[in-house]
C-alpha cells in the first residue's frame, strides 16, 4: 500500500478522534440561545472554520447552512492526500452537494423564502463545483435557475419541470429525478472503476440501501404511492436487496406490510419488532454504527475515506437538528432522543 493511502487512512481516523462526544452533545442540547450554541461548536476544530464566516446575528437557516458546507474544509483536508483511483469519489462528493443545494433552492423558491438561501463557499467546493451559487443566490424564479444551469447536466435533469411548478408534488418528482441523476453517477463512476474494491461496494450499497428504506417509509408516511417517485430511491446495481425484495417494499401499503417485506433482507433483523415511526431513526443508528466500524477496520482508504465523510455528515445532521430543537423550544432530552448513533458517540 503506498504511503499516500496509509496516510489518508491515518488522517481520516485522526479526524474522527475529534467527533462530537455524548458528553458535548449533552452539553449541545442544553443550550437555550442558538449564540449559546455556536459559541460551543466553535471549540470543536472541525466546525470552527465554518463558523469563522459567521455573523454573530445570523438566523437558524444561515447556521444550518454553514455547518453543511463545513463537510467541505473536512473534505479539503483529506483531498491533499493521493489517493490512487479514487479521483471519481471526489467528482461525487461535489456533484453530491451541488444536487442538495439545487434542492434546497428550489424548495425555498417554492416557498417563496429565496432570501434564506446563504451562497457561502469553502475555496475548495468553490474551485469544482460546476454550480455558480452567487449568480443562483440572486435568481428569482425558476425559468433564472434554468438560465443559470446552462452549459451544467442539471439544467437536463430540470427542465422537464419547467411547466410542472405548479402542481402540488412537484418538489417529490424534482427530488427523486435529482437522486436519479446522483445514483447514476455514482453507478458509472464505480463501473470505471476496475480494481477490487469490495469494502468501497460494500459502504455504498449499504449508504444507498439505506436511503432507500428511509425515503420509502418518508413517502409512505405522508401518503406518496407513486411508484415513479418511490423506484427513485432504489439504486439499481448497487443494492442487497432482490429485485423481489424491491418490488414488495415498494409495493408495501401500510406498516404491516412493509415490516413483513424487510423481514426477509438483510435489513430485517435490525428492525424486527420495532415500531414503523421508529424505522427512519433505527436506520440511521444501524448505518452509523456500520460506518464506524468500517471506519476502523477497512483497509481500502477509499472506503475509509467515504466512512468518514457520510459519519460527519450524521454529526452536521445532528447539530442541525439541535438547532432547530433550541429554536422551537423542545425539551433537551427529547432533542437527545433524535440524535443518529447518539449511544455510541
Amino acid at each position: 500500500m503506498s504511503f499516500a493511502s496509509n496516510a489518508v487512512m491515518a488522517k481520516a481516523r485522526a479526524m474522527y478522534a475529534s467527533h462530537i462526544t455524548a458528553a458535548e452533545y449533552e452539553a449541545l442540547a442544553a443550550s437555550k440561545t442558538l449564540p449559546e450554541l455556536l459559541s460551543k461548536l466553535e471549540k470543536n476544530r472541525h466546525f470552527a472554520p465554518a463558523l469563522e464566516r459567521a455573523h454573530r446575528d445570523i438566523g437558524p437557516a444561515q447556521a444550518e447552512e454553514l455547518l453543511r458546507i463545513s463537510i467541505f474544509d473536512r473534505l479539503s483536508v483529506l483531498s491533499r492526500y493521493a489517493i490512487s483511483g479514487n479521483a471519481d469519489f471526489y467528482k461525487y462528493y461535489i456533484a453530491k452537494n451541488d444536487i442538495a443545494q439545487l434542492a434546497r433552492l428550489i424548495r425555498l423558491l417554492l416557498c417563496d423564502r429565496l432570501q434564506d438561501y446563504l451562497a457561502v463557499l469553502p475555496p475548495f467546493y468553490e474551485k469544482l463545483t460546476q454550480l455558480d451559487l452567487y449568480a443562483l443566490a440572486s435568481a428569482g424564479s425558476f425559468a433564472d435557475i434554468l438560465r443559470i444551469l446552462s452549459g451544467t447536466p442539471y439544467r437536463a435533469v430540470l427542465m422537464p419541470f419547467a411547466r410542472r411548478m405548479n402542481e402540488p408534488d412537484v418538489y417529490l418528482r424534482i427530488e427523486t429525478a435529482l437522486n436519479a441523476y446522483l445514483s447514476e453517477y455514482l453507478s458509472d463512476a464505480l463501473r470505471r472503476d476496475k480494481s477490487d474494491r469490495k469494502q468501497v461496494d460494500e459502504v455504498v450499497r449499504l449508504f444507498f440501501d439505506s436511503r432507500f428504506i428511509t425515503s420509502l417509509y418518508r413517502l409512505k408516511k405522508i401518503g406518496v404511492r407513486d411508484e415513479q417517485i418511490t423506484r427513485g430511491y432504489l439504486m439499481g446495481g448497487c443494492t442487497a436487496f432482490s429485485k423481489k425484495q424491491a418490488e414488495a417494499l415498494i409495493a408495501a401499503a401500510d406498516e404491516k406490510e412493509f415490516m413483513q417485506a424487510l423481514s426477509p433482507t438483510v435489513y430485517g433483523d435490525p428492525l424486527r419488532g420495532l415500531d414503523f415511526g421508529d424505522t427512519e431513526k433505527v436506520m440511521e443508528d444501524y448505518l452509523c454504527r456500520k460506518l464506524t466500524r468500517g471506519l476502523r477496520y477497512y483497509d481500502d482508504p477509499a472506503a475509509i475515506m467515504i466512512c468518514y465523510m457520510l459519519l460527519a455528515e450524521f454529526e452536521v445532521k445532528n447539530v442541525v437538528r439541535i438547532i432547530e430543537g433550541i429554536r422551537y423550544g423542545v425539551d433537551p432530552e427529547q432533542i437527545r432522543k433524535s440524535l443518529t448513533g447518539f449511544s455510541a458517540a
